[in-house]
C-alpha cells in the first residue's frame, strides 16, 4: 500500500511536472508565435516602404527623362521654325537684283561700308552682275576705288582697306548671318511668346 502511494505521487508529481513543461513550451511557442508575426509585419512593412520607393525613384526617372525629351523636342521644333524663317527669307532675297530699288540698296550699302573705312584708297569686292552699277556710283567720288568683280552672292559687297587689314563684309550672306544671332530672340518671342533662345 505504502508503494501505491509512493507510485501515486511520483506520477502525479510527474504529471505536474509535464503540464508545467507543457505549459511552459505553450508560453514559449506563443511568444516565438508572437514574435514572429512582428517580425514578419515589420519585414512586410519595410519591403512595402522599400518597394514605395523604388516605385517612386523608377517614377521620378521617367518623369525626368519624359521633361527632358519634351523639351529636346520643343527644342528641335523651334529650331526647326527658326531655320524656316531664315530659309523662306532667303527665298525671298535671292531675286534681288531684279527688284527697282536694288540699285537704291546698293548705294546704301556701299555709303555703310565706305564709311566704316577711314581709307581715301578702298578696295571693293563685288559682284560680277554688280560691276556696272558699282562704277557708276563710284566714278565721281574724291576716294580712290579698287574695284574687283571677284564674288558670287545675291547682293551687296565687301570693302576693305588696300592693305586688307579691315574689312567690311556686306553682302546679303554675311547681313543675314549677322541678322540671325540678333533676330534670334525676336523670331522666338514671335513664334512663342518668350525669348527662350535654347
Amino acid at each position: 500500500m505504502k508503494y501505491d502511494h509512493l507510485i501515486q505521487a511520483i506520477e502525479d508529481g510527474a504529471e505536474e511536472k509535464i503540464r508545467e513543461i507543457s505549459e511552459s513550451k505553450d508560453r514559449e511557442i506563443r511568444k516565438i508565435q508572437e514574435r514572429a508575426n512582428e517580425e514578419s509585419a515589420q519585414l512586410h512593412h519595410d519591403l512595402l516602404a522599400e518597394t514605395r520607393r523604388k516605385i517612386e525613384v523608377e517614377n521620378n526617372k521617367r518623369v525626368y527623362s519624359a521633361r527632358e525629351q519634351v523639351k529636346e523636342l520643343l527644342s528641335k521644333a523651334r529650331h526647326q521654325a527658326y531655320q524656316e524663317v531664315f530659309m523662306e527669307t532667303e527665298l525671298r532675297l535671292t531675286p534681288i537684283r531684279s527688284d527697282p530699288s536694288y540699285p537704291v540698296f546698293f548705294e546704301a550699302i556701299l555709303a555703310e561700308t565706305t564709311g566704316s573705312l577711314d581709307s581715301n584708297k578702298v578696295r571693293l569686292n563685288i559682284d560680277k552682275q554688280d560691276e556696272a552699277l558699282c562704277r557708276k556710283l563710284t566714278e565721281n567720288s574724291s576716294r580712290e576705288f579698287e574695284i574687283i568683280p571677284d564674288l558670287i552672292t545675291r547682293g551687296g559687297l565687301n570693302g576693305s582697306t588696300p592693305d586688307g587689314k579691315v574689312i567690311v563684309r556686306n553682302t546679303i550672306e554675311d547681313r543675314l548671318v549677322r541678322a540671325r544671332e540678333r533676330m534670334k530672340i525676336v523670331v522666338f518671342s514671335g513664334l512663342y511668346g518668350e525669348p527662350d533662345v535654347r
